[in-house]
């Protein structure tokens, strides 16, 4: 969890690409709602760069669970896209998915998604 919120808080004051450049692993994997996937950090991120640099990623981490062999974690939680379009900052809500895997003593993220939600999680589980 903590790792995660790291991850969000970078991508709040470096910009989105620089996150996922930075916690990314090389060969990880972006898996989103209406696209095929996405393979390297290299691409992933290049993709990521072509967002209008108005754009902001926020996400909130709600749960994550370490395997019991220490090098194997996901995380899940709730995000907030916006960007200006018309004049307007608009925003989509969603959620996502994260597989980290603790390589050489760091976490990194190997795969990714998430998916559009209609409006903002009140937080109650069904």
């Amino acid at each position: 969890m903590a790792v995660d919120s790291a991850f969000a808080a970078m991508s709040g004051t470096d910009g989105i690409a620089a996150a996922f450049a930075h916690y990314l692993a090389d060969d990880a994997v972006k898996l989103d709602g209406g696209a095929h996937p996405v393979f390297g950090v290299e691409v992933i991120v290049s993709g990521l760069k072509q967002l209008p640099p108005d754009a902001k990623l926020d996400w909130t981490p709600q749960y994550g669970k370490i395997a019991a062999s220490g090098d194997l974690a996901y995380t899940w939680g709730t995000y907030v896209f916006s960007m200006m379009r018309d004049g307007e900052r608009r925003e989509s809500h969603g959620k996502y998915m994260t597989v980290w895997e603790k390589r050489d003593g760091v976490w990194k993220a190997v795969l990714d998604g998430g998916n559009v939600s209609p409006g903002p999680w009140d937080g109650k589980k069904n």
